[in-house]
């Protein structure tokens, strides 16, 4: 009787196992994983973690990230702007706090960012992307405007009467970019404001 029961349990813990793993595969992601030129990222969870990679193909560029299993996949990462050679992946951890981002090179895979950077805006048709080296941006403080075409960084003051206000990034829109000036619309206290930067 007592190897009836060992042979049965083993069956049973081994179809559990394979369940499980069968499972971790199907795990959905909630963002989307197509990129631009052929990429993709795919989503893959084993018992303890939870990753993001980048692929060409069937080739696995690198992984861009992992998270402890179960935590939102707002913190593994999400694309919030793709342009052409580049991407911007997006970390969010809630409670008002800035999106940290990432530059994303298609290519390798890296992060061309070398300094940690918050979420602003983008025009994905124009590849251009409006962000901030700094979490709690003073009057000192600058926004930059990176041209993923030309990798060219430009740096703008932050308008005077924005800084102090909660949710300072999520204020800010591009407007316009012209060879001459860039302008943002920005929120402070329910009115809507325009500031024109000269380049």
């Amino acid at each position: 009787m007592r190897p009836t029961f060992i042979l049965i349990a083993t069956i049973f813990i081994g179809l559990s196992s394979n369940a499980q793993a069968d499972s971790n595969a199907a795990l959905p992601y909630d963002y989307d994983t197509t990129l631009k030129g052929g990429y993709t990222i795919s989503f893959r969870v084993d018992d303890s973690l939870q990753y993001l990679y980048l692929k060409k193909g069937k080739k696995t560029i690198r992984e861009l990230s992992s998270t402890s299993r179960g935590l939102p996949y707002k913190n593994l990462g999400y694309v919030v702007t793709d342009f052409k050679e580049y991407f911007v992946l997006s970390h969010s951890f809630g409670s008002g706090n800035p999106h940290s981002i990432e530059i994303i090179k298609k290519s390798t895979g890296s992060n061309i960012l070398d300094k940690p950077a918050a979420w602003i805006d983008a025009n994905e048709e124009k590849e251009i992307l409006l962000y901030s080296a700094e979490e709690m941006p003073t009057k000192k403080s600058k926004m930059i405007l990176f041209n993923a075409k030309t990798r060219r960084n430009e740096s703008f003051g932050f308008p005077n009467d924005i800084i102090g206000q909660t949710e300072v990034f999520n204020r800010i829109q591009i407007v316009r970019l012209t060879d001459k000036e860039f302008v943002i619309r920005y929120d402070v206290n329910g009115h809507s404001k325009v500031k024109v930067y000269t380049r």
